[in-house]
């Protein structure tokens, strides 16, 4: 694959990456070439670099993209992980969860079972359309306040407390930020504009140590029901000073990927 003038300026940066661009601009290609690139020419025994994504189908792809890619070496090939952003925060509140309250054993609260553990509380209130708006916040307290209970009390962690838990872990605690920057000196953020604002503290935690490339699609929030903010890559450059790249004019879709 021959590599465009704004991919290349991409393979030669060193530090923090902000690459945007619109769905068939490359990022993803360029960022799986960056990855191996990284891993043969700046990573110790036992690091690697982490590519973070939000949805199943999209790891899937990448790590299809990375196994059909003929310039990586196997060797280099093993050392790109790639997950969800939710495995990763999983993991770190496996390993960790206890610093913030959590018992030491905690489960997954899957949404059908957090719904029932919340039926009581909304059982105690009209639909959504009839309530006034202060209702609506003494209902949302209530719930959040019965997520937490769960948490701490039974180890049951639903998928919205993952974020802000790790972020309390991460903020608080410089020695498991500096854990994970060995173990991932690098770390790959795609989709990055769909993160909320528990997730962006997360990953300006993460950056103290860690060099961070974060791709997005400005025009696309897929997520923003989420809360993710458009004012997202703005934060990023102004957190970190990244060499920024601007793939929107390059077009060419390859295994699946953007």
């Amino acid at each position: 694959m021959q590599l465009t003038e704004k991919q290349l300026e991409i393979m030669a940066a060193e530090g923090h990456l902000l690459v945007t661009g619109g769905p068939g601009s490359g990022k993803t290609t360029v960022s799986i070439l960056k990855a191996a690139q990284i891993a043969e020419q700046h990573l110790r025994p036992g690091q690697k670099v982490l590519f973070l994504s939000f949805a199943r189908a999209t790891v899937s792809r990448v790590v299809e993209a990375i196994e059909y890619e003929q310039q990586i070496p196997r060797e280099q090939k093993r050392r790109i992980d790639v997950e969800t952003y939710h495995s990763f925060f999983w993991r770190i509140l496996k390993a960790h969860g206890y610093l913030v309250g959590l018992p030491r054993r905690i489960d997954i609260l899957t949404p059908p079972t957090e719904a029932i553990a919340l039926s009581a509380i909304r059982s105690g209130y009209a639909a959504a359309s009839k309530l006034t708006d202060a209702q609506k916040a003494e209902k949302a307290a209530a719930e959040e306040a019965e997520r937490l209970r769960l948490a701490r009390e039974d180890g049951g962690v639903c998928f919205d407390l993952f974020a802000p838990y790790v972020g309390d872990i991460l903020h608080g605690s410089e020695r498991i930020r500096m854990l994970l920057a060995t173990m991932y000196p690098v770390i790959i953020l795609d989709e990055f504009q769909d993160t909320n604002a528990e997730q962006w503290r997360v990953v300006q935690a993460l950056g103290e140590f860690t060099t961070l490339i974060a791709l997005a699609d400005p025009e696309q929030r897929i997520y923003d029901w989420i809360g993710a903010d458009p004012e997202r890559l703005d934060h990023f450059s102004e957190a970190f000073a990244p060499t920024e790249v601007d793939l929107s004019t390059d077009n060419h879709r390859s295994a699946g990927t953007d």
